[in-house]
């Protein structure tokens, strides 16, 4: 990314920098993974992805009836191009991933991946903007004023302090599940992590701060993180693997937190949003080509990571997933439950967890797929067996945490 002076002064180490501290970055020469606490990356699918769709009761008759032509269909069918993938079930009832997913399949045949239906947070409204936020921060109606997201309320409960680029939001903002966090950076690339006019300008804001005052030396510091993390980045292309990433600002992201965490400069937590899932119209044109981004991506990363899986925790989460019945446009309305996808190497996976609810209309939710997994309850087990987050009252203030048993301990 390339850094303005008002970018660089909203980042974590333009805090530091501010505040006259210096900001170094140390790498370590081995892949090195922190005991007892996972690199957690969390991936917000934004406006809502259709867990009907990606995860598919295809054999359902009410999901049939009410998707005549958006319906994933079982491959023993002629459904073609809709043809699902099958992954077993859940409550005796056979799921079918979108057939343009077959990479997620392949991880969660190997049992690094775990699928959870029917989550999501059980709030009252369908705006997405309302459900983001609340989701980021770990809320729902009525519990109350919270300080800062529930990665911030995580990083504070345990009282770390990590290294300068510990907390990533691989974005051109940091996420609200981070606000709070006075070190979290923003670096949607970390390939273009410099100032704005490159190492001509990087060169000039250093001899424009060359004097003795507390915040010169901090921006100092800060341009000597810039030089420490793009001299790093030279060693990481030399080794970095052939993985498959596919085009997409998806990809991108995802790409630039393997490299950071290649880097071993000691990255932690990393935030990534994959955008553009508000089908409401022509589901069967639009949906395809972002499954595909995502379960390529999810496959290339974690062949990216084969020195670190063992230390690594993927989560990915949508505010709400999308109406039973298609409109009248080939697409989906706002819903309610969703998907959740964990991926790492303390997961159990290849299985789906959760209650399945149904689709009799005795069974929806004003028309959705009920919510029957707080997606709070993944997030309390991810942090409490792999983050050793050992109060989680701080982080989830009003949740009675009940774990579904898909991670291991660390």
């Amino acid at each position: 990314m390339t850094l303005s002076r008002r970018t660089l002064l909203a980042s974590g180490a333009a805090g530091l920098a501010a505040a006259g501290l210096g900001v170094h970055v140390a790498f370590n020469r081995q892949p090195k993974v922190t005991a007892g606490r996972d690199i957690l990356i969390v991936v917000f699918l934004r406006f809502g992805s259709d867990g009907l769709t990606m995860v598919a009761p295809a054999d359902d008759a009410n999901y049939r009836d009410l998707r005549p032509t958006i319906a994933v269909t079982t491959p023993d069918e002629r459904g073609g191009e809709r043809a699902g993938l099958p992954i077993g079930s859940l409550d005796n009832v056979p799921f079918f991933l979108h057939p343009s997913a077959p990479e997620i399949k392949s991880l969660f045949d190997a049992g690094n991946l775990a699928i959870v239906h029917a989550a999501g947070l059980p709030t009252n409204t369908r705006s997405h903007f309302e459900s983001q936020d609340m989701m980021e921060r770990g809320v729902v109606e009525g519990d109350g004023p919270l300080a800062g997201g529930w990665l911030t309320r995580h990083l504070a409960s345990r009282d770390l302090r990590l290294a300068d680029l510990g907390v990533v939001a691989s974005a051109v903002d940091v996420q609200a599940s981070l606000h709070g966090t006075a070190s979290a950076v923003a670096i949607p690339d970390v390939t273009e992590f410099n100032v704005t006019g490159g190492d001509f300008n990087l060169n000039v804001i250093e001899a424009l701060n060359a004097g003795p005052e507390g915040h010169a030396a901090g921006v100092r510091g800060t341009v000597d993180m810039i030089r420490a993390v793009r001299e790093k980045l030279k060693q990481v292309s030399a080794y970095s693997t052939s993985a498959a990433y596919p085009g997409g600002e998806f990809s991108r992201a995802m790409r630039s937190v393997a490299n950071l965490i290649k880097m071993n400069a000691g990255l932690e937590i990393a935030t990534v949003d994959f955008g553009g899932w508000d089908h409401h119209y022509k589901m069967n044109q639009y949906f395809p080509g972002h499954a595909a981004q995502l379960s390529k991506t999810l496959a290339a990363f974690w062949a990216d990571m084969k020195d670190y899986q063992g230390g690594l925790t993927v989560v990915t989460m949508t505010e709400f997933g999308r109406r039973l019945e298609e409109n009248t446009a080939g697409g989906t309305d706002h819903g309610a439950a969703s998907y959740m996808m964990v991926l790492g190497g303390a997961v159990k996976g290849g299985r789906l967890y959760g209650t399945w609810p149904g689709l009799r209309p005795a069974d929806l939710r004003e028309g959705d797929l009920r919510i029957t997994t707080d997606v709070r309850q993944v997030l309390a087990e991810i942090l409490a067996k792999r983050r050793g987050e050992a109060q989680l009252a701080k982080v989830f203030p009003n949740l009675v945490a009940t774990p579904l048993g898909l991670i291991r301990d660390a």
